[in-house]
């Protein structure tokens, strides 16, 4: 679930975009905030792919094979951006789940560059994730590294993983 969350989070908000947010360095922006940033977004509609590897993960208490296991594994995603979702995203564009509570911080996109901070609670997932992205992005493509940490798990755990998003435009929309 989780896998596909970030995958599909890197997807939407990488696909093709052409804008920049600058804000002060530690501010928070609400979800409607970065919808009415998103507005400006400029999306290539059609079949877009992002493959997540799992680069690094770490957890107080659990094993190392078992931690170990879950580094190098990929999980890809195909998604349909339709010509209405890519002329007008919603609040929850980025959250990809809907009642989804995310703050975005210190979000910067320019020349090709993007960096930020993304802390989501609620929605299908247990306790909240905060991923700290930076990575590069083009009109089809992007390449991310990302940070996460998930808090409120189970038993109170905590986990830390970094993973590496990649994605591309693969054609049209199937069927659609």
């Amino acid at each position: 679930m989780k896998n596909r969350l970030l995958c599909t989070a890197a997807l939407l908000l990488l696909a093709g975009c052409d804008w920049m947010v600058q804000k002060p360095q530690n501010q928070d922006m609400t979800a409607e905030e970065v919808a009415g940033e998103l507005s400006t977004m400029k999306i290539e509609p059609g079949e877009w792919e992002a493959t997540n590897e799992i680069v690094s993960a770490s957890a107080p208490g659990v094993p190392d094979d078992a931690l170990g296991q879950m580094i190098g594994q990929k999980t890809t995603v195909r998604n349909c951006i339709t010509p209405e979702q890519a002329a007008k995203p919603n609040a929850n564009f980025l959250a990809v789940q809907e009642n989804s509570n995310c703050t975005y911080q210190d979000w910067a996109m320019d020349n090709g560059r993007m960096t930020g901070t993304m802390t989501c609670t609620g929605g299908q997932m247990p306790g909240s994730i905060e991923m700290k992205m930076d990575g590069t992005y083009g009109p089809e493509s992007y390449d991310m590294m990302m940070d996460m940490e998930t808090s409120g798990l189970p038993g109170g755990m905590t986990m830390t993983i970094k993973a590496r998003t990649t994605g591309k435009r693969v054609g049209d929309c199937v069927g659609v």
